[in-house]
């Protein structure tokens, strides 16, 4: 009866420090990418926070309600209405 051969793998430290390098740049892709998505979720919803206080302000609503709905100081308020 014919024994199975079994072969191993053999790498160089070169070859297994290679590796390990490919290995951490592509987890490291991953989390870029996910730390990119939720950043850019967060740019997002402060971009449609600081449109909502613009139309509260061109609709008529005075600063202290514009604060209270929209979690900006009051100095951010008077920022975005100079930007407008």
């Amino acid at each position: 009866m014919a024994q199975a051969e079994k072969t191993k793998e053999i790498i160089t430290f070169g070859e297994l420090l290679e590796r390990w390098k490919k290995e951490g740049k592509e987890e490291g892709r991953k989390v870029g990418r996910k730390e990119g998505i939720e950043e850019g979720k967060r740019e997002g919803q402060f971009l449609e926070r600081r449109k909502m206080a613009q139309k509260m302000a061109n609709a008529g609503l005075d600063i202290e309600t514009i604060i209270s709905l929209t979690g900006f100081s009051e100095d951010e308020i008077k920022q975005i209405l100079k930007e407008g």
